[in-house]
């Protein structure tokens, strides 16, 4: 995998970033998000529903709507992705896949996606077509059918996530941590670590979205960093923004969780725990 992260260079500022060049404005909106979803706290389905933010756990599709999209969807859409949504010349829309790729976000996100299919012929389903389908998705990932049917413009209310509630985050998710970056033996360690919290954006923040990184609080964790480069020694000791890939290693309790690096940028010169 091609990664970047810490530039070269000594009597970095803070907010001296590392990545690629690339800034996407999505990037502003998700990590906000992501960042607010450190006020809230763990919930599972049931408690998130008392929330005002209708989810997927609402019922947010008819029966009869996702009747009618599994036929779009076996017509259409089963021979790349499936014929249970598991995957076959493209991503499995079922499972841990679909949480990986769209929790945390809204369903008009997905909405969007869909338009674009089939190859060689987006839109050809037109707009109700494709909700018809999302509601498909949503009943086979066993999320609870409603008495209304789902629409585009309700999709952009609706956020999902799985069972263990709006803030888990993934295993493979991209996530962003801010900690304090220290090296044991060869290997680059993020100590005093944030929860990880789900990104779109791979690169190093900047602007707005820096701002709200500089202010996040530090926290317990320790996260090792897989495959940095190049070599961050010059944000030794500093306060640091690092972005990636999460990898839980829950099988190994003796192990670190670790970050697939995309980015590592010095936000202080010190790091206060």
């Amino acid at each position: 995998m091609t990664t970047t992260s810490a530039a070269s260079g000594n009597g970095e500022s803070p907010g001296t970033t590392a990545g690629t060049a690339s800034r996407r404005k999505a990037g502003l909106a998700a990590a906000t998000a992501c960042i607010g979803a450190l006020a809230l706290a763990a919930a599972t389905p049931s408690a998130a529903q008392e929330t005002e933010e209708p989810s997927v756990w609402d019922g947010v599709y008819s029966a009869q709507q996702a009747e009618r999209g599994k036929k779009l969807y076996e017509a259409t859409c089963a021979r790349c992705h499936g014929e249970d949504l598991s995957g076959a010349n493209a991503r499995p829309l079922a499972g841990e896949s679909f949480i990986r790729d769209w929790g945390g976000l809204k369903l008009d996100g997905v909405l969007t996606r869909a338009k674009t299919m089939p190859p060689g012929a987006s839109g050809a389903l037109g707009e109700a077509g494709y909700v018809d389908i999302i509601a498909y998705v949503l009943e086979v990932n066993e999320f609870p059918h409603g008495e209304a049917e789902l629409t585009a413009e309700r999709a952009g209310d609706v956020l999902v996530y799985g069972v263990d509630g709006p803030d888990a985050v993934p295993n493979f998710a991209m996530v962003q941590v801010v900690g304090c970056l220290s090296r044991d033996d060869r290997t680059w360690i993020v100590t005093d670590g944030s929860e990880p919290i789900r990104t779109r954006d791979p690169d190093a923040s900047t602007g707005d979205v820096l701002a709200l990184t500089q202010a996040m609080a530090l926290g317990g964790n320790t996260f090792e960093l897989m495959y940095v480069f190049p070599d961050p020694d010059p944000y030794e000791g500093h306060r640091v923004e690092a972005k990636g890939f999460l990898i839980r290693r829950d099988e190994d309790p003796g192990a670190l969780d670790a970050i697939n690096v995309t980015a590592v940028a010095s936000l202080e010169a010190a790091c206060r725990p």
